[in-house]
Parts: structure tokens; C-alpha cells; sequence
């Protein structure tokens, strides 16, 4: 099969339609047509298998994650999804691997309405990047650089339940969660909800926000430098489903929790006359919000367990 039968198969007919692509799929650039008045927000990220999902993970999950994590990225900035383009290398072509992906890929494309615009497929180790593009209104954005001293520090979720699921699935190891919570935390890994609508709540705001990708600690460290802030974190406070304290014996690995990534939850910083409409606005959308921690004018990120100094050998997960 070639290249161009590859596209004509299994990409070009996607189901979603929008009237600002004026030409997609098919030619050597797609057209696009841009709303009046909105701006641009582009992010792009690489999957390699092994390195960012295991390598026995199915081909519908792995369409659906490599679209979920971008489409975080959108949500961190407050950002509406529009199109996106999806670049492959594949050690062959497989067409149920290549139908399966798809079929993943899909169900969040159609979900947020995003439109498959164009791409590149070659024959290689397998990997999958994605360029994606959502539209900002020019005055509601949310910026790593907005955060205050003072601010309160929030997670819209629960915390460290992906790592469960990768350590299950990488070691086999022996573990007390029942069949459903073993089910609910490799689903957190493998299909994480991006949480585009909590984004858009939030922007209307201007705080700082980013998605937790490379580990709690980690992300907020991004958004401590854009700021030139620092953070206290109250470990007690962190939102953690009852699969983890299952899991941990109740004595969760901080450690893990903190620093393992594959949340996807948004972390964001709000000034404290503000929190109460932040905190009403997204329970009427069903969005839980915890408050974790504190802004602060030190540097770097304190963490207390127990109003003691939690000590942390490593902060999150290092590309290189």
C-alpha cells in the first residue's frame, strides 16, 4: 500500500466538516480561514512508542491519546480546538492497527468538532506527532506568566492515578485495587480527559494555568519561572481518588504521585477575591476544583506534609 492510498484510506474521509477549512486533505497545504477577531493558539507534541505510552497499547487508545494531549495544551490556554494535522512513521501498513487508530483518533476529533487537515505518513519506528490549532479571543488567555503572590494554587482533578495504571501495566505487579479501579486508572492513562471546557471557564479570569503532563511539580515550576514566583504545596489538600489509597496501602508515594505525569488535569493559580466565582462557575459545569497550595514571593516550591518539609528527590519526568 502507498503512501497516498494510506491518506485516501484511512485519513482523508474524516466526518468532520467546517466551513473555515476551504481546502484540506489532499493538496500540498491546507486553507484555512480564520474567525474575525480571534487569535491563533498552536501546539505541537510528539509520541513515541515505549517512551510515551508502553508498546503493547491498543492502536484505539493510542489514537486517542495522541489527540487528548494536545488537546490539554489548548485547554491550558483557554483555547477552543479548530483543526489539526497528524504526521506518522509506521513500521508498516497495517490496516486494522491503522483503522483502530483511527477509530480513537475520531472520537475526540468529532467530539470537540476538530477538523483533519493534512499530515505526512512514512515508514519507520513508530511514532505520531500532531500539530493542533485552537482560537483564542485576544482578550481572554490564560498565560504561565499571570501568576501573583498570594494567588491560591488548583487542580481541576484527582492527581497520580495514571501513574497506577503505567506501573500495573509496565511491571505486572501485585496490587490491591479491585477490577474497576484497575480498569479506571489504566483508562486515566491511556484515554485522559482533556479538559477543554474547564479551560474556557477559566480564561475569561487571566490567571495562569498549564496541564500536568511531566508531573505536578514540574509543571508548576513552569509556571513559577514565567512569574518569578514561588509555591508552597499543602500535600494533605491533593485531590487523590480512593483507587490510589487502595493502591498505596493509604500510604501513598508522594514521590510518584507528585512527579509521574499523564494527569492531564489543568494546575492553575487564582488571586483569592476571585476563587469563589472560579469555584461556582466550574461547579455549574460539573468541573471539581481543589484548592492545593499558595503563591508565594520565595523561590522554588515547598512541600508540606503534615505542616513538615516533604522532601523530593526528583521533581517530574525528563525528556532527555
Amino acid at each position: 500500500m502507498s503512501e497516498f492510498d494510506l491518506i485516501n484510506q484511512y485519513f482523508k474521509h474524516t466526518s468532520v466538516k467546517r466551513d473555515d477549512v476551504l481546502l484540506g486533505i489532499g493538496d500540498d497545504c491546507a486553507i484555512l480561514s480564520p474567525p474575525a477577531g480571534k487569535k491563533l493558539a498552536v501546539s505541537t507534541d510528539t509520541l513515541i512508542s515505549g517512551v510515551h505510552f508502553p508498546e503493547s497499547t491498543r492502536a484505539e487508545d493510542v489514537g486517542y491519546k495522541s489527540l487528548a494531549v494536545n488537546l490539554s495544551d489548548l485547554a491550558a490556554m483557554g483555547a477552543e480546538p479548530a483543526w489539526v494535522s497528524l504526521a506518522m512513521s509506521l513500521p508498516e501498513a497495517d490496516k486494522i492497527w491503522l483503522q483502530g487508530f483511527m477509530q480513537g483518533f475520531n472520537e475526540l476529533a468529532e467530539k470537540y468538532n476538530i477538523a483533519l487537515i493534512g499530515g505526512d505518513t512514512t515508514q519507520g519506528p513508530l511514532s505520531i506527532t500532531i500539530n493542533i490549532t485552537g482560537f483564542l479571543h485576544s482578550d481572554h488567555v490564560l498565560k504561565r506568566t499571570s501568576a501573583k503572590v498570594g494567588d491560591r494554587i488548583c487542580v481541576t482533578g484527582c492527581i497520580g492515578d495514571a501513574s497506577i495504571g503505567l506501573n500495573v501495566i509496565l511491571n505486572n505487579i501485585d496490587h490491591h485495587l479491585s477490577d474497576q479501579q484497575l480498569t479506571y486508572c489504566k483508562k486515566r492513562l491511556n484515554r485522559p480527559q482533556p479538559r477543554i471546557e474547564a479551560g474556557k471557564l477559566l480564561a475569561p479570569f487571566s490567571l495562569a494555568a498549564i496541564d500536568i503532563s511531566d508531573g505536578l511539580l514540574a509543571d508548576l515550576k513552569h509556571i513559577c519561572k514565567a512569574s518569578a514566583v514561588g509555591a508552597i504545596l499543602y500535600i494533605d489538600d491533593l485531590p487523590v481518588s480512593e483507587a490510589l489509597l487502595r493502591y498505596y496501602s493509604n500510604e501513598p508515594d508522594w514521590q510518584s504521585i507528585l512527579t509521574s505525569g499523564d494527569d492531564y488535569e489543568l494546575c492553575f493559580t487564582c488571586p483569592d477575591e476571585q476563587f469563589n466565582d472560579v469555584q461556582k462557575v466550574m461547579k455549574l459545569n460539573n468541573i471539581d476544583v481543589f484548592c492545593i497550595g499558595e503563591i508565594k514571593d520565595t523561590s522554588g516550591i515547598t512541600c508540606l506534609l503534615n505542616n513538615q518539609p516533604l522532601h523530593l528527590e526528583q521533581t517530574g519526568y525528563n525528556h532527555f
